[in-house]
């Protein structure tokens, strides 16, 4: 290991002078100034904060002039609390005896710039400096209760892309050290080959060229000891993860960003929870190369949260909150200001999350959290140079124990319930780790123990054995996987032998895949399936021309099918293997589509196809390519309309392009911005009402169409904000189950209603400014003066406001979905509209009857 020291030795000699040349330099010239820090303004009051009943916010201290910017936290030993500063250095807060407010600040380091992470743990101080590219120890060697020694314990190669480097570091319950890297950071030297994650590939069967990089960076978790000796790659296939956290059952959870200027296109990934286990793959590459959920050699989201920003990550483990509260894990969002507050329900070998809003505030762009010795909650607000304050959260209501005792009784039935389930986890769990034991040993008695698990309904079982087997002597294991007959046991063996990437095994592999029963496949087994071709075409190598009319001879029958995830994964292998009629299968399944993300998928995949067209596909095709102008989303949503247009140009004939010149003529005159040229809106119908409407609803229950339904609501514009079954934007509440959980009365009011009940997790702010005007909408960007303001969430219509002229913050009762939606809808198209979000979008569901 390679380490940078600074090691400061007291002499008795030097003790006085010392003193006074310290003293001389703190009052007189200080080797490092703080004037070029920010700090000095009022940090977010506490009445600008809401907050459960029975919880009280303190605002303990406002960033003074030079205090700097905060962004992390840890408490040391003596209760103190230590802050990671954004520009540079570390300082230290000590607290007044009744916790409530800081009688002293401190610096105690001045030159680490950026500390993103920051742990006290073995006597020891480590910081995450994200600009130094390192993780540093600092200690205390003789006791003065000041750090004398810094030793950088591991040098990071962080190549910068907007900041996602070396990020959090965390105590795990095995006392080793847990560090969070984001997605511009190299694994670093020396970590251990064997490491459960290793040796990431894009393994994309049709790779967009303008994804390429020169080494292929994902956001991963390195586990160290404390004196950063030997390292170990735990997981990875992240964006940029800020933090983690592990709960009572030693379970390791990350809050993982979306990239935000994907809004709108089909590889978009909201802000996740992700369950972390050894050899975690999660999914996350480089530009249109995001990995969908179902891919069957990743594992997927345990929760997705939207928009956001992730920031701190905490359990209320050492809380003196309630129960309910204890259990749940406190998740930190720096854009939209807020803290969510999740519950974990423990499902097989994972889990499954729901979240609410905890605590939200103007302008309250948290950077960090914990839990302090006395119980309470803590959190600081700053980053890019904001304004920062640290606050202190505690209960105040019911006595806990009272709390407790009342929680318990109203279980009541579901109590066994859900202890059963809670006991046949914590069993799939055990099994779970019993199996990642072996994803670093190389044993043959491996096999045996996990070959059944491959044949599990539950993915992370199936994950869990995969890897484990794929570590053993693939000579061991390779004819029984070719010759397993069970077709869950099948996929997941011959996934494992597809990664091997051995072009030996490439036609009995694509032999043993054509004797699976596809139509008979479940849609998640079936997916499964079709991404071990994908796998064996991208690893194995091109099939040879019978395996290639084998292949074709089992897939092109299923295209289209009825999942549009399993028609996105057979577009890719068709065109890969040149099926016939692909292209106009896919030009109809665009002709047809109801959401942009659909248009834009398959017209990438098609806009690369110079063979298999006709005159009316190249028409209907470039006019998608025009309607699409009109699409709302991030900022990559025009560049990637735009290279899918060059593309498909690059492919035309002489003829072709003479023939389509009006068309072409038009794209080149189109607005490239989104927003800049917008689709025409469908003319009403009738200003429709909640009486009226409700008096039809009995229509409602019986001879509907699917179709019809399906296409009023993208008429009605829902898909651009919603996600229903495979389709649609997953920036609001996802409608698939929705009609599992309200009547259809509940469902048209909320539609014709939208702000009588609101969710809090999608509640807007109203900004008071001090010129008396008002301004509501979501914060979709902060920086030190200024916040951005979505005030149109169909438009995509911003407001930049100045930081200080904002008088006053406060919750909106104005619902972020719009009045009206249903006016340019008739009366049999909204009943189809409420049959298609009962039923949940499933065309077989009786009321089609």
């Amino acid at each position: 290991m390679t380490t940078r020291s600074l090691d400061f030795h007291f002499d008795p000699r030097l003790a006085a002078v010392a003193r006074w040349g310290l003293l001389l330099c703190c009052i007189v010239s200080p080797l490092y100034g703080d004037d070029d820090l920010p700090g000095g303004g009022q940090a977010t009051p506490v009445d600008s904060i809401s907050l459960p009943a029975g919880f009280h916010a303190q605002l303990l201290r406002s960033a003074k002039k030079g205090e700097g910017s905060w962004i992390s936290m840890t408490f040391d030993d003596r209760g103190r609390i230590i802050l990671g500063r954004d520009k540079r250095g570390v300082v230290r807060l000590s607290l007044s005896d009744d916790r409530g407010r800081v009688d002293r600040l401190e610096v105690i380091e001045n030159t680490l710039r950026h500390c993103r992470g920051i742990l006290w743990a073995h006597d020891s101080l480590y910081v995450c400096a994200t600009d130094a590219s390192g993780l540093y120890r600092l200690r205390d060697t003789n006791g003065d209760d000041q750090f004398d020694s810094t030793q950088e314990i591991k040098a990071f190669d962080y190549q910068s892309r907007y900041g996602h480097g070396p990020n959090q570091i965390v105590l795990g319950p095995d006392d080793m050290l847990y560090m969070v890297n984001g997605n511009d950071v190299a694994f670093p030297d020396g970590f251990a080959v064997d490491s459960p994650y290793r040796d990431p590939q894009d393994d994309h069967l049709l790779p967009e060229s303008r994804d390429a990089v020169q080494d292929i960076r994902v956001g991963h978790i390195v586990k160290t000891d404390p004196d950063g000796k030997n390292w170990e790659i735990i997981a990875g296939g992240f964006r940029n993860q800020f933090d983690m956290a592990f709960n009572d059952d030693g379970e390791m959870f990350t809050y993982d960003a979306d990239m935000e200027w994907d809004v709108g296109l089909p590889w978009y990934r909201p802000t996740r929870l992700n369950h972390v286990v050894s050899g975690g793959e999660y999914g996350w590459r480089w530009g249109t190369g995001k990995w969908p959920d179902y891919f069957a050699d990743s594992l997927p989201t345990t929760l997705d949260t939207g928009l956001g920003s992730p920031t701190g990550l905490e359990f209320g483990t050492r809380s003196h909150f309630p129960p309910a509260y204890r259990e749940s894990l406190f998740m930190g969002d720096w854009q939209h200001g807020r803290i969510f507050q999740v519950q974990l329900t423990p499902r097989g070998a994972s889990y499954d999350g729901e979240y609410k809003v905890f605590l939200e505030g103007g302008a309250l762009n948290v950077c960090d959290l914990t839990f302090g010795p006395d119980g309470a909650m803590y959190f600081i607000t700053g980053g890019r140079g904001s304004q920062s304050g640290l606050y202190r959260v505690s209960y105040d209501g019911s006595d806990v124990a009272e709390t407790a005792v009342v929680a318990e009784k109203s279980l009541g039935a579901d109590q066994a319930a859900q202890a059963d389930q809670a006991q046949q986890s914590a069993a799939a769990r055990e099994v779970r780790h019993q199996l990642e034991q072996w994803h670093r040993i190389r044993d043959a008695n491996a096999i045996d123990v996990a070959w059944p698990y491959l044949n599990s309904e539950d993915r992370g079982l199936r994950f869990a054995a995969r890897l484990a087997i794929e570590r053993q002597d693939p000579a061991l294991w390779r004819e029984r996987a070719l010759s397993e007959s069970r077709p869950t046991a099948s996929i997941a063996a011959m996934l494992a032998l597809a990664r091997l990437g051995r072009a030996e095994d490439q036609s009995e592999l694509l032999a043993a895949l054509g004797r699976l029963p596809l139509p008979e496949l479940g849609r998640e087994h079936l997916l499964d399936a079709l991404r071990v071709w994908q796998l064996s075409f991208i690893r194995q190598g091109h099939p040879t021309e019978a395996d290639r009319t084998q292949s074709l001879a089992s897939l092109d029958p299923l295209y289209p099918h009825t999942s549009n995830y399993v028609n996105r994964e057979l577009c890719r292998l068709l065109i890969y293997l040149q099926a016939p009629d692909v292209v106009p299968r896919t030009v109809e399944l665009i002709r047809t589509a109801i959401s942009q993300e659909d248009v834009i998928f398959y017209s990438q995949r098609l806009a690369r196809v110079s063979e298999g067209w006709t005159t009316e596909t190249r028409e209907s095709f470039f006019d998608s390519l025009l309607a699409a102008r009109s699409y709302q989303g991030g900022k990559l949503l025009s560049d990637s309309l735009q290279h899918i247009q060059e593309d498909a140009i690059a492919t035309l004939t002489a003829a072709e392009q003479k023939h389509l010149k009006p068309r072409l003529d038009m794209l080149a005159m189109a607005v490239t911005e989104p927003g800049g040229q917008q689709s025409p809106a469908a003319p009403l119908v009738k200003e429709w009402t909640w009486e009226t409407l409700e008096a039809e609803l009995p229509k409602a229950r019986r001879g509907r169409s699917w179709e019809q339904g399906r296409a009023a609501l993208a008429k009605a514009q829902c898909m651009k904000c919603h996600r229903i079954n495979e389709q649609g934007n997953s920036t609001g509440p996802d409608l698939t189950h929705v009609g599992r959980r309200f009547d259809q009365r509940a469902l048209l009011e909320s539609i014709v209603q939208p702000s009588k009940v609101i969710d809090e997790k999608y509640r807007l702010s109203t900004y008071l400014l001090d010129s008396g005007v008002l301004v509501t909408g979501r914060p979709i960007g902060v920086s030190s003066n200024a916040i951005t303001v979505q005030t149109d969430s169909l438009r995509a219509g911003t407001v930049v406001l100045n930081r200080a002229e904002i008088e006053q913050t406060s919750p909106a009762g104005l619902s972020p979905m719009p009045t009206g939606l249903m006016n340019v809808l008739t009366l049999d198209e909204i009943l189809d509209v409420l049959a298609y979000l009962k039923s949940g979008g499933d065309p077989q569901a009786a009321v089609y009857e």
